[in-house]
């Protein structure tokens, strides 16, 4: 390591983890040990002023940088997605402050599980995915699902302002009435763009009651016939406008051997019964041969449940590392064709059994009858308002290498569905290359970035290999 690369941040108080230091292994991993990724070094503001000073040193020194909340990122971009970059890792923006208006003010390193559990003190909520591990960074800024979210929007529609560290280590605000574009830009592709030290957003009382369902239907995946009837009908349904609305939260879980819905309603028991839970059975093919349940909880209780019945705070030191392998598929309203699921099912029922990795698709619910995803009218960089579904096929191993057969698997996985679909960058698939993985994440918004990329980081300081290139 060249001490000149070093010096100046630690003059300017500044902690850095370089190959030199006894525990970089801790600080210089991936999430996915599948796509190893090693930065030139790892800085650790304390303090905004500090990711400021990081960022102007190493644009200085002409490296390339990424922000790193949780590591989380599917093709390890938070590491920089290809050797040698800087990452400055926010693990220590923990400021959690919400104001008499409703909005709470997050460090850009704050935990999923954390946030929720801070604001429910006070009785407010957010939506958000399920993993209380994962920190705010990606998830809020790349969409961010949650079960609640075809109630309250995407985790990035909560945001109202953000506080950005640009190219230059300035520091501006960004909100719809000030640096207009740069609000944009953040919410849909911020790791192109910048740093977001702090996140403003607008938080909701807490439900009262939320039911929390499942429906277990084995009979479906038996063969192609039940699992394209099953899943058709199940499409109907949720576009269905007389029975369906906003406060109904759908994520579909299979594989060659399961066929699982699960979700949650905002309301009680009893009009979960009568409105959905009833329509929904009366209906099903082989309705006889479902597994239902659900009952009534408070938000608190939901938040252990989705975190697997353990800690929704998660400690400083968690660390978690996968071996794994997953594309993405974004289908646009109204759904998937009978000829589709056809084409998909027969796929997944003759390959499915011998491939050689462990695996999942889930499938989450973003449209359907009074999406407030699909509803949002805000300007950002978010590529998917008229998804129906997001389909994430994952594979993985517990150790070892990956091998070459599961790869195939999953990537003609996903190809079974169609080609016509896009996909999503919450779910950053490293196969694609940046043309592709662009049409794929923005679509028609693509152009305005590339434009808005020349405007704000000309020289590509905020870079790595899927990142937005200038016109």
């Amino acid at each position: 390591m060249d001490p000149s690369i070093t010096n100046l941040p630690e003059s300017l108080g500044l902690e850095i983890k370089t190959p030199l230091d006894p525990d970089w292994e801790r600080y210089s991993s991936t999430y996915n040990l599948r796509v190893p990724v090693v930065p030139k070094l790892v800085t650790l503001p304390t303090c905004v002023g500090q990711v400021s000073q990081a960022v102007r040193w190493a644009a200085g020194c002409g490296l390339k940088i990424q922000a790193r909340s949780g590591g989380h990122s599917y093709a390890s971009h938070s590491n920089g997605g290809v050797d040698g970059s800087v990452v400055v890792d926010l693990r220590r923006l923990q400021d959690v402050e919400l104001s008499q208006d409703g909005i709470v003010r997050v460090g850009g390193g704050v935990r999923l599980g954390n946030l929720a559990s801070t604001i429910l003190r006070d009785g407010r909520a957010l939506a958000h995915g399920t993993c209380p591990a994962v920190r705010i960074g990606g998830h809020f800024t790349h969409g961010g699902f949650g079960f609640t979210s075809r109630a309250w929007g995407l985790s990035m529609d909560q945001i109202v302002r953000l506080d950005v560290v640009m190219p230059d280590g300035q520091v501006v605000q960004a909100s719809e009435s000030e640096n207009n574009d740069l609000y944009v830009a953040m919410r849909g592709a911020a790791d192109s763009f910048g740093i977001i030290v702090n996140f403003y957003l607008l938080t909701r009382e807490e439900p009262k009651a939320v039911v929390k369902w499942s429906v277990d239907v084995p009979t479906a995946i038996k063969s192609v016939k039940s699992a394209v009837e099953t899943f058709a009908y199940i499409q109907d349904f949720v576009n269905n406008a007389t029975v369906v609305d906003r406060y109904l939260g759908i994520v579909i879980f299979f594989a060659h051997d399961r066929f699982t819905i699960e979700g949650t309603y905002l309301g009680d028991c009893a009009e979960f019964h009568d409105k959905i839970f009833m329509p929904l059975r009366q209906g099903f093919p082989a309705a006889e041969a479902i597994h239902a349940s659900y009952r009534s909880v408070d938000w608190s209780s939901l938040l252990q449940l989705w975190a697997g019945d353990g800690e929704v705070e998660v400690g400083p030191n968690y660390e978690e590392h996968l071996i794994f392998f997953a594309k993405s598929a974004v289908v646009s309203h109204p759904g998937l064709s009978r000829d589709e699921l056809e084409g998909y099912f027969t796929f997944l029922l003759a390959e499915g059994p011998s491939t050689p990795v462990d695996y999942f698709v889930g499938v989450q619910l973003y449209g359907g009858a009074d999406s407030q995803i699909t509803a949002h009218a805000a300007p950002d960089s978010y590529g998917h308002r008229d998804a129906m579904w997001v389909f994430q096929h994952h594979g993985s191993v517990r150790e070892g290498e990956f091998p070459d057969e599961g790869i195939r698997f999953i990537d003609n996985l996903n190809k079974a569905l169609g080609p016509e679909h896009g996909a999503s960058n919450n779910y950053a698939d490293p196969s694609l290359q940046r043309d592709e993985a662009h049409k794929l994440y923005y679509g028609e918004k693509l152009a305005g970035l590339a434009k808005l990329k020349g405007a704000l980081d000309p020289q590509d300081v905020f870079s790595h290999p899927q990142s937005i290139q200038r016109e």
